[in-house]
């Protein structure tokens, strides 16, 4: 049983560190900042979730785990709402973004 309980916090844990990677590709790759924000947005909160839930499964349930839990769910909450700030900065303050990006509106 802990064969398993190895093999699938490995897989949880190499995935969401597979997907963190894409991330940081993303922000090297990408040109607009735009563009940039929403591969990092989108890998970030999804590649953590990975990385916790792998780490919750190699600790066992317990109060270690409830503290993760408790941490996906607070990047689960505030990841989309920083980026939407950032993002909203980033459409008023650039005044080149309509050629870079396509913004419908605000």
């Amino acid at each position: 049983m802990d064969i398993l309980r190895f093999a699938l916090a490995a897989l949880f844990l190499l995935s969401g560190l597979f997907i963190l990677g894409v991330a940081t590709l993303g922000l090297f790759r990408l040109d607009s900042a735009l563009n940039r924000l929403h591969a990092a947005a989108k890998c970030d909160t999804l590649g953590a979730l990975l990385v916790l839930i792998g780490m919750s499964i190699i600790v066992g349930w317990g109060f270690t785990a409830l503290k993760f839990l408790i941490l996906i769910t607070f990047i689960w909450l505030t990841n989309p709402v920083a980026v939407f700030m950032i993002g909203r900065a980033e459409v008023l303050t650039n005044p080149h973004v309509e050629d870079e990006c396509e913004v419908t509106e605000l």
